[in-house]
């Protein structure tokens, strides 16, 4: 299922400890000789260990017209569309425990949150090819925020929010940003956040 699919760019490495065969090739006097031989592996002793905060998944936010090489992957996989009351998917997060969820990815510096201080239509990302980034400004509706933030709490996972950091900036014909970032947004949405008692995150900007 779509929704499933978290899309997330998994932090995580799965060994997966076996006996197995190998073929080395050779090459004397212009003959092709194979040469197999087995490779024990011992998974009972641990040659080192990973921090807890080690573990991390991304949720993007790519529309379901997002589409690489021919190929429209995202569906319903974005945060502004993934089915978040399927228990299986609650129940995943939580085996992770404690996971780290990152909310963000490309199209976070072109998103506006709709907020109590936030009077302008919400609307979504569309795609445009001469836009940056292939879409238009899109905006994170209020009632997702709220449905997103009940989802975490039950879940357990710490939330790193990726911040819109072009907002208010301008873009140069070389793909450059220039001028301040305008913060009065994300203000908006992290006192809403802050009153509504939700669990508690870490902003990240990525555009300089």
């Amino acid at each position: 299922m779509g929704s499933l699919v978290l899309q997330m760019g998994l932090c995580i490495w799965v060994g997966v400890f076996c006996f197995s065969f190998i073929s080395v090739n050779f090459h004397a006097v212009g003959e092709k000789i194979t040469v197999q031989g087995t490779v024990l592996v011992d998974g009972k002793s641990a040659i080192g260990r990973i921090d807890s905060h080690f573990i991390c998944a991304t949720l993007d936010w790519w529309p379901p017209e997002k589409c690489d090489y021919g190929t429209c992957s995202w569906d319903h996989a974005s945060l502004l569309n993934l089915d978040i009351s399927n228990n299986i998917f609650l129940n995943a997060i939580k085996a992770f425990s404690p996971l780290k969820i990152r909310l963000g990815g490309t199209l976070q510096d072109k998103v506006i949150y709709q907020t109590e201080d936030h009077q302008q239509p919400c609307k979504s990302f569309v795609y445009n090819a001469s836009e940056m980034f292939s879409f238009t400004q899109g905006c994170l509706p209020l009632s997702r925020w709220d449905e997103l933030n009940a989802f975490f709490n039950k879940s357990g996972a710490a939330i790193i929010f990726g911040l819109n950091a072009l907002n208010g900036r301008s873009i140069k014909s070389d793909g450059s940003a220039v001028g301040a970032w305008d913060s009065k947004n994300a203000e908006s949405l992290i006192r809403y956040t802050v009153k509504r008692d939700s669990r508690s995150m870490v902003g990240s900007s990525e555009t300089n």
